[in-house]
């Protein structure tokens, strides 16, 4: 009897857990194609249980699981096929007329249908009248007085089985919904975290301009010429991160071999003016030509990234120094400064994207200057206490071949 159960039930249930697994792991994502999947389960089941399972009078009542659950989710085509296809089934095991037991089905429907009650209470009320129907009027050998006692007990387990059914598909079928809402949940998140980064950036060159543009003095030739320069510089790199609204899931970097102390030595140039007079900004880069295979733009904008963050951090007489070397087939570059610093917990979460303890901050600056870093074979981390200031290390491998 056990073994016939379990049979059954693998029978029924073994197409619904391959549909779910569909749900989880396809990129369907049109519920008309869902649906069809659906009804594919539901002949399955149906088809494997009538053809392999072990269905006699006891046990005839689990081929109506895939009708139970079709009629739950509102196929109604599928319904009728399978009700007609249950039907036949009942009408030989329990040796009553095929129409009468298809009219059974059909006020099972009718009323599955119209009301508003369980599924599983509307079967068995139904099929509780009409078993007292047939042992009245057309009993059979089986549906009979004399297996009253058994009817009853089939009835008790048939209702126990159909809520068991409903409420196990109705816990896995939000399951997956849950799990598909996530999934679109994150692929959302993916792409506002890219326009954030690039919206971000943006803010650095933007400024940078405006600074030069309010010092800007069409009275001085040599300075007006060479704020033109900074500022063609800054546009451009601003019309790079527009670039990335095209691929915005992908961070592009271009490399080519440069000379790293030119870039810092342009970065410093421009962090300066970004500094109020009573703060100070400090560097000490060495004069040996050093050469990395690193996109210029991308690094430039990390920099002064971190450099702007630092300056942020300070207060009144605050200093933030940049100090460049190289160890080994190294390039390290250091900025520190003496402002509030961070306790452990905001350290330990420092480049998680979107995590910020700005007011106005979008928690992506950090995230994409690592990512950024990572991407030329570096390494970026933040040392740091709690009012004590924050040290910034950023590594970066030599590039051999241009240094011997």
């Amino acid at each position: 009897m056990i073994t016939s159960v379990f049979l059954n039930m693998m029978c029924l249930l073994f197409p619904f857990c391959c549909y779910f697994i569909y749900l989880i792991y396809s990129k369907a994502i049109y519920e008309k194609e869902k649906l069809i999947f659906l009804d594919l389960a539901l002949f399955s089941s149906f088809y494997l249980c009538n053809r392999f399972g072990i269905l006699n009078s006891d046990l005839c009542f689990l081929i109506n699981v895939p009708l139970l659950i079709s009629i739950c989710k509102k196929r109604l085509f599928p319904t009728i096929l399978l009700s007609i296809g249950c039907a036949f089934v009942s009408s030989n095991i329990y040796e009553v007329n095929v129409f009468i037991i298809l009219m059974e089905y059909l006020i099972i429907i009718m009323f599955c249908y119209l009301s508003k009650y369980k599924t599983y209470n509307i079967f068995l009320v139904v099929k509780l009248i009409y078993t007292i129907f047939i042992m009245i009027i057309l009993p059979s050998k089986i549906i009979c007085f004399n297996n009253m006692g058994r009817i009853v007990i089939i009835g008790i387990v048939m209702y126990l089985t159909f809520y068991l059914v409903i409420l196990f598909y109705g816990k896995i079928d939000t399951i997956v919904k849950m799990y598909s809402s996530l999934r679109e949940i994150t692929k959302e998140k993916q792409l506002y975290e890219s326009l954030f980064k690039i919206t971000h950036e943006i803010k650095n060159p933007l400024a940078v301009c405006k600074g030069y543009l309010e010092m800007f003095d069409i009275n001085n030739a040599a300075k007006a010429n060479r704020y033109v320069g900074i500022i063609n510089q800054e546009i451009d790199r601003t019309l790079l991160l527009l670039k990335d609204f095209s691929d915005v899931s992908k961070l592009n970097i271009e490399k080519n071999i440069m000379e790293v102390n030119m870039l810092l030595e342009d970065v410093c140039d421009e962090s300066k003016m970004i500094f109020k007079s009573n703060m100070k900004f400090k560097y000490n880069i060495s004069d040996d030509e050093v050469y990395i295979n690193g996109d210029y733009n991308r690094l430039k904008q990390v920099l002064i990234n971190v450099i702007k963050n630092a300056k942020e951090a300070i207060g009144e007489n605050g200093i933030v120094s940049l100090k460049a070397k190289t160890f080994k087939n190294n390039y390290i570059i250091t900025i520190k400064d003496n402002g509030i610093g961070m306790d452990k917990e905001t350290a330990k979460k420092i480049g998680t994207a979107f995590y910020t303890t700005k007011k106005n901050g979008t928690g992506l600056g950090v995230c994409f200057s690592k990512e950024i870093i990572e991407k030329h074979g570096g390494t970026m981390e933040y040392i740091s206490k709690e009012k004590k200031g924050t040290t910034v290390k950023i590594i970066l491998p030599i590039n051999k071949t241009s240094t011997n």
